[in-house]
C-alpha cells in the first residue's frame, strides 16, 4: 500500500514538474508584462513544490518502501538519473529566482521587464532532461545496470 502511494506521488510530482517547465518555456519572451512576470513566478513556485514532492516520494521509495536500497544505490543508471535531477534543479532554480526577484522588486511605473537571454536558454535546456529522465527511470526500474 505504501509503495503504491509513494509511486503515485512520485509520478504526479514528475508530471507537475514537467508541466510547469513546459508552461514556463512557452510563456517566456524577451519582454514580459508585469502580470506575466508574476504568473511565471507562481508557475516556478509550483514547479519547485512539485520537485520537492517528487524528491520526498523518490527518497521514500529508495530507503523505506519498495525495492531494497542496494538495488538503486549500486546502479549506475540510477546515479546518472540523480545527477541529471540535480542539474535539472539548477536549471529550474536559477530562472525561478530571477522571476521571483523581478516579481517582488518590479517598480510600479515599470510595465514591462526585459528577460535576459540566458534565462531563456536555461529554460530550454531543461526540456531535453525532461525527455531523458523517464527513459533512465524505466531502465533503472527494469534492473538495467544493476
Amino acid at each position: 500500500m505504501g509503495e503504491a502511494f509513494f509511486r503515485t506521488l512520485h509520478m504526479l510530482g514528475i508530471l507537475g514538474l514537467a508541466a510547469g517547465v513546459i508552461i514556463a518555456v512557452m510563456a517566456t519572451r524577451p519582454s514580459l508584462a508585469r502580470d506575466d512576470v508574476t504568473g511565471l513566478s507562481k508557475v516556478y513556485i509550483m514547479s519547485l513544490i512539485a520537485l520537492l514532492i517528487t524528491t520526498v516520494a523518490g527518497l521514500s521509495l529508495w530507503f523505506w518502501v519498495g525495492k531494497p536500497a542496494d538495488f538503486f544505490t549500486n546502479n549506475p543508471v540510477f546515479q546518472a538519473k540523480m545527477g541529471l535531477i540535480v542539474i535539472l534543479a539548477g536549471l529550474i532554480g536559477w530562472p525561478a529566482a530571477v522571476f521571483h526577484r523581478l516579481a517582488s522588486r518590479m517598480p510600479e511605473e515599470l510595465q514591462e521587464a526585459n528577460i535576459p537571454p540566458t534565462i531563456q536558454r536555461l529554460q530550454k535546456s531543461a526540456i531535453p532532461l525532461l525527455l531523458v529522465l523517464p527513459i533512465l527511470a524505466y531502465l533503472m526500474a527494469r534492473g538495467i545496470g544493476y
